[in-house]
């Protein structure tokens, strides 16, 4: 895989697209081979993304997508650039666990480790 910035500006979202058609609105997978390439490759191209104003817009664009897992996903990278933008994202999926199942979970625990400090921006997220 490169790390040319304009390649990753397309292939980012496509890979959160992915990772939503394979989670659902509920957060549950049945491949998780499949779904943990995709996560390693949104990782990559996410500190590929973050060095950049435009790749950190391109993220910060997300947070309003209609997918629950590319809203989380997002939220959770821009948390470290932008925590006012994305913690309202990542509280909305938080506090709706009947909705969201465990996107929810993911979400709340997601918040509580970045408000103590450790949550990895390079690491998968809680629960995932």
């Amino acid at each position: 895989m490169t790390d040319n910035p304009s390649e990753v500006l397309d292939r980012g979202p496509q890979t959160l697209a992915e990772m939503a058609e394979l989670s659902g609105e509920r957060g549950h997978h049945d491949n998780p081979r499949r779904w943990d390439r995709l996560v390693d490759q949104w990782l990559a191209d996410c500190r590929v993304l973050a060095e950049t104003d435009e790749g950190r817009g391109a993220i910060a664009a997300l947070l309003v997508d209609p997918r629950p897992t590319v809203r989380l996903w997002s939220a959770a990278a821009v948390l470290f650039w932008d925590a006012d933008a994305a913690r309202p994202v990542l509280a909305e999926i938080r506090d709706q666990p009947l909705t969201y199942d465990l996107h929810s979970i993911t979400a709340k625990h997601t918040l509580i480790e970045f408000d103590a400090g450790t949550l990895d921006r390079d690491a998968r997220l809680p629960g995932s």
